[in-house]
């Protein structure tokens, strides 16, 4: 008779499960910080390349961002195999 509480395949499964849907939430919502220029100030490519360069430090905040959530993802995996 298996007691409620002793750990089983699949409840490891539900935790994983849940952990891998909250690192992807997390993942999803650091891009949204990245907002596309309006078009009523882009009229050239000129302005567009100043635009998205003006975005500079927004992609390297989430490129760091990302790197360090994918590196959390990778040792909670690895918890989870022990």
């Amino acid at each position: 008779m298996k007691r409620p509480l002793e750990p089983s395949a699949e409840a490891r499964g539900r935790i994983v499960g849940i952990t891998d849907g909250v690192f992807a939430i997390a993942l999803t919502l650091i891009v949204l910080e990245i907002r596309v220029p309006s078009h009523e100030t882009v009229h050239s490519e000129s302005e567009l390349l100043a635009a998205v360069l003006a975005l500079a430090p927004r992609f390297l905040t989430y490129a760091l961002s990302f790197l360090t959530l994918t590196i959390f993802w990778f040792g909670q995996q690895a918890q989870h195999s022990l």
